[in-house]
């Protein structure tokens, strides 16, 4: 039987957990449409069970215009309202808006050229870091990389990206590796 990290299997095996797992996590991505999709959905999981995020995975991508970068930019508080009202998802007004906050800022990155997966990416100079820990360790919730992005970030004016949420962000990204040394998919690489 194959093996699994360790964050994988330490519940039931949910199916929603393990498809993620197997099939996107840690994975490189260098697509600027995911990377918005995983920046939302990290923004949401702060606090909570990644498993409960991705059972609200649709629901997000409907009501944030599958993280079409222009139409986030623009929601107003109308928009805000309407999320709240959804039973489909969290409805923390905190996390709606900094979504809203910060796709703002990337869409002005990209008037000037700029993407955020590729600011991501810069900082590795496009090198997946090795963080997977070994049998009996414990994932960091925070490196000192995801430390200094989300520094960068808040200067810039980002909302809810602290150094778990970035960290987590690396992780879903590829910047940083996180399977388990012993994880069938610890050398799996590609998009």
């Amino acid at each position: 039987m194959l093996k699994r990290c360790h964050w994988v299997t330490s519940g039931s095996l949910a199916p929603e957990l393990v498809d993620y797992h197997d099939k996107e996590y840690s994975r490189p991505v260098h697509d600027e449409q995911k990377a918005l999709e995983y920046l939302c959905m990290e923004i949401f999981q702060s606090g909570l069970s990644w498993q409960t995020i991705l059972k609200k995975r649709k629901a997000l991508a409907e009501d944030f215009e599958n993280y079409d970068l222009a139409k986030v930019a623009a929601f107003g508080a109308e928009d805000v309202e309407r999320l709240m009202a959804d039973p489909r998802i969290i409805r923390n007004r905190r996390k709606i808006e900094a979504v809203v906050q910060d796709f703002q800022i990337i869409e002005d990155w990209h008037h000037e050229g700029r993407s955020f997966i590729d600011y991501l990416w810069s900082f590795t100079e496009d090198e997946v870091i090795d963080i997977g820990p070994a049998a009996g360790e414990k994932l960091p919730a925070a490196t000192t990389l995801s430390k200094t992005i989300s520094k960068e970030l808040k200067t810039v004016g980002f909302a809810f990206t602290g150094p778990v949420v970035v960290e987590s962000l690396l992780q879903a990204v590829g910047i940083h590796n996180g399977h388990n040394q012993d994880c069938a998919w610890h050398g799996v690489m590609g998009e």
